[in-house]
């Protein structure tokens, strides 16, 4: 049975990221995940700074982006999403495609969140690298 598609919210969405960590993932386009707002409430020493989690919000949306990814690149991302130490865990979540199909996809959610805060400049130009790069819709791309 295949994976449902992976819903990236962070650096995850730049091409470029996906490219090194998953090669041959395919873009499915963008959707947005209803009833949650993005956070930066995790440490992570690999981007010395907060790193980005969806957490709860019921009159917010998080757009991402949609990945069509194998077993292999699950596990892959499992690995750098640093599930084995309890860092993120992967939750299945029904997004909204861009074209308002509903879409059973999984995400990784910060398991011990911490308080919110800002993020790293080269993280967050990460994050606007991929939002731009597949055409988040402006408005959530500036806030």
């Amino acid at each position: 049975m295949p994976l449902p598609p992976y819903f990236a919210y962070g650096s995850n969405m730049a091409s470029s990221q996906m490219a090194d960590r998953c090669p041959g993932a395919v873009s499915l386009g963008i959707a947005r995940l209803p009833g949650y707002r993005l956070a930066f409430d995790a440490w992570s020493n690999r981007r010395g700074g907060l790193v980005a989690d969806v957490v709860p919000a019921p009159s917010s949306d998080v757009w991402g982006v949609l990945w069509q990814v194998t077993e292999e690149h699950a596990e892959a991302l499992d690995r750098y999403e640093g599930v084995s130490r309890g860092q993120y865990r992967r939750e299945n979540v029904q997004v909204e495609s861009a074209d308002g199909e509903t879409i059973e996809a999984f995400a990784y959610v910060i398991c011990n969140p911490g308080d919110d805060g800002p993020t790293t400049d080269a993280y967050r130009d990460l994050l606007l690298e991929g939002a731009r790069e597949h055409g988040l819709p402006p408005d959530w791309v500036k806030a």
